[in-house]
């Protein structure tokens, strides 16, 4: 049960960082299609582990909100050029995760509610 609730966060997550990514780098700067699919991937494979279940867990969703802005800023920044085979300005790479922190304020409260409670309840039954 656990497992499928961490799956279905992780779904919705990619979804919110992929939709925003395609819109912004993509559908604004024209960056590749393709390669925005693969930057997304990683930054929500980086920030979940990172930002969702380690820093939300520890902390509360406003502490998570800016690690997780700056995580997606220097990660957009950073692993953008590998996959663009071109820089990303650090202003792209920040309005980028500023639109998809507004989302992670939102899904940080999914997680903590649905997530985290499960995997208290279940530590405390065993």
């Amino acid at each position: 049960m656990i497992f499928i609730r961490h799956l279905s966060a992780i779904i919705v997550k990619t979804l919110m960082v992929t939709i925003v990514l395609l819109l912004i780098l993509t559908g604004v700067y024209n960056y590749p299609a393709g390669s925005t699919f693969g930057l997304s991937l990683l930054i929500v494979g980086i920030s979940y582990i990172i930002g969702d279940v380690g820093i939300l867990r520890i902390t509360n969703n406003t502490v998570a909100t800016i690690a997780d802005l700056g995580l997606t800023t220097f990660a957009i920044w950073l692993i953008g050029p590998f996959l663009y085979g071109v820089g990303v300005p650090l202003s792209v790479a920040f309005i980028s995760a500023l639109v998809i922190s507004v989302g992670e304020w939102f899904f940080h409260k999914f997680m903590a509610a649905a997530v985290n409670r499960t995997e208290k309840r279940t530590r405390t039954q065993s």
